[in-house]
């Protein structure tokens, strides 16, 4: 498999790189469940580690993808501590994958914090943007939305579906069943904004074992190889930042879609 944008990062640089703040994401209980499984969605800094309170009221589109299509009945997100949860039933052998829209928020920064921000997320193409449009030092307004996935194994089965995009705004699409890796392969995904392939976006993804990140930029066809060199769980996230204009929004100066894919090494 042929590697085409990766760079494995140390401890010492972590200054320059996205920490997750704030991010959003699914995680399951157990990550190799038998028969059900628990669907969480978690807010915070570092994952695995949720540490903000998840609203249910922010939640847009919620569904649950099995070897024979969407589980039937709606499984309602309910309060769990800070998180929200699912108890989902895998009524058939095979992979299964949670994908989750929250709503669409709006957010003020002044000046410096946005250019930071946008600096850590490596986005600074839009740091440029704002110097060349003279506003660097302007209170930006941005609307966010967040899109999590997460890819769990109950048995010996297919998992083809995870190959192929659910039609959120913005996702992840592995090329690869995720949940079949085991530690030391290689992991390739393409980044979808709106159906169409997201070049020179930085992905970084964790593992819950902890220890460095590994960071990716994608290629012209939104592709990006990762080595998953830890076993456990891993998130893989980014944020893909464009315009209010260009998002059809033009009483904001930006729109950010942050967009994570987590799953568990094979076993």
């Amino acid at each position: 498999m042929r590697i085409r944008a990766v760079l494995t990062l140390c401890l010492a640089t972590l200054t320059v790189i996205p920490v997750g703040a704030h991010d959003f994401w699914l995680a399951a209980t157990p990550w190799q469940p038998e028969s059900r499984v628990t669907i969480s969605a978690n807010l915070g800094e570092v994952f695995p580690v949720g540490t903000d309170h998840v609203k249910p009221d922010g939640v847009e589109q919620w569904r649950v993808l099995g070897p024979r299509g969407q589980v039937a009945g709606e499984q309602e997100l309910l309060r769990d501590g800070k998180a929200l949860a699912a108890e989902i039933v895998l009524a058939a052998p095979g992979a299964y994958l949670a994908t989750l829209t929250t709503a669409a928020h709006v957010t003020t920064m002044n000046g410096p914090s946005f250019n930071s921000y946008l600096l850590e997320e490596g986005l600074g193409w839009a740091v440029a943007a704002r110097r060349n449009a003279g506003v660097s030092e302007n209170t930006a307004m941005e609307r966010y939305t967040r899109y999590a996935k997460v890819a769990v194994r109950n048995g010996f089965g297919t998992g083809a579906h995870l190959t192929r995009p659910v039609g959120v705004p913005a996702e992840f699409v592995p090329m690869t069943d995720p949940t079949l890796l085991r530690a030391g392969q290689l992991l390739t995904l393409q980044l979808l904004a709106n159906g169409k392939p997201v070049p020179g976006a930085t992905v970084t993804a964790r593992s819950s074992g902890g220890g460095h990140p590994v960071l990716g930029l994608t290629d012209a066809t939104g592709h990006v190889t990762l080595p998953i060199d830890r076993e456990g769980a891993w998130l893989v996230r980014t944020v893909h930042m464009i315009t209010g204009k260009e998002a059809g929004a033009p009483d904001v100066d930006w729109h950010s879609s942050w967009a994570t894919l987590a799953f568990h090494t094979a076993q």
